[in-house]
């Protein structure tokens, strides 16, 4: 019967015992490499990156009008 009366207590315990456990047992941000600092990595760090061209006609007011309604 009192674990009814206090089971926000428990509750809140709960959630701190895993909040704690969560916080020992999390990794160790490791350090970021540095960035390329010859022109040449940079160039070909710049030719790896992927473009995507979206193309579409824009919709005329009358279009808009109708597809709203």
């Amino acid at each position: 019967m009192n674990i009814v009366k206090n089971m926000e207590a428990v509750l809140i315990a709960a959630v701190a015992l895993t909040f704690v456990t969560a916080m020992a047992s999390a990794e160790a941000p490791r350090a970021r490499s540095a960035a390329p600092t010859s022109p040449a990595a940079a160039a070909k760090a710049d030719t790896d990156m992927t473009t995507i061209v979206v193309t579409g006609k824009r919709l005329s007011a009358a279009e808009k009008a109708k597809q709203a309604a």
